[in-house]
């Protein structure tokens, strides 16, 4: 059950340690097991995404263990990764030109440290990130997980429950492990929203908290 003293809050520039050190408790060795792994992402590059993008940071007891970061629409279209469009390996059935004009996002990495209940507090600092882009008008939000040479599969039961779905694929190289494959998955605003209405109809104790932790105050 998520702890009643567990708090969701913007991030500031005094939290970059916590999320590097976060960050550094989830080692690629676990990718096989139920835990997830990060790529990427510096204290220089904290700094910017805390300055220029949707940075939560998850507290229990005040102690920061989980963070979330994403990239607003004017934020993603200027990136490295926006520019690698034409590598994408878009799949069958979807049509990216269909979104492209309008306001798209990027959830960039969602951490919890091992042992602080990752499956449902990574759940609720999903819900807020999504929750608060799509409430400032974006339309779209995409993500990759990593597909090979290690499958990341931390964050698919949860994307699957807000309503993404898989895309396309892109070729990428990370100097922690060289080149990569990672999935692309796209949530519209429209199917998150109607799976947050259908998870209050009937919701469990565990999930009727995660909702109030995830959706307070932007949804």
């Amino acid at each position: 059950m998520i702890d009643a003293n567990a708090t969701l809050r913007r991030a500031d520039l005094d939290d970059v340690d916590a999320l590097l050190e976060i960050k550094r408790a989830l080692p690629l060795a676990g990718a096989e097991g139920r835990g997830g792994f990060l790529l990427g992402a510096s204290a220089e590059g904290y700094r910017q995404q805390i300055a220029v993008g949707e940075v939560w940071v998850l507290e229990l007891d005040g102690r920061p263990v989980g963070f979330a970061t994403a990239l607003p629409d004017p934020v993603l279209r200027a990136s490295p990764l926006w520019q690698r469009q034409s590598a994408i390996a878009w799949g069958e059935g979807f049509d990216a030109a269909a979104i492209i004009d309008e306001p798209i996002a990027y959830l960039d990495q969602i951490a919890v440290l091992p042992g602080a209940l990752p499956r449902l507090y990574g759940g609720a600092l999903g819900l807020r990130v999504f929750a608060s882009l799509f409430a400032g008008g974006h339309r779209h939000a995409l993500t990759t997980t990593v597909a090979a040479p290690v499958i990341n599969r931390a964050a698919h039961a949860f994307l699957a429950r807000v309503g993404g779905v898989a895309i396309g694929a892109l070729d990428e190289v990370y100097p922690e492990v060289g080149p990569i494959t990672s999935t692309i998955h796209h949530v519209s605003a429209d199917a998150f929203a109607a799976r947050v209405a259908a998870a209050r109809e009937r919701p469990t104790p565990a999930l009727r908290r995660i909702l109030e932790l995830g959706l307070a105050g932007v949804a």
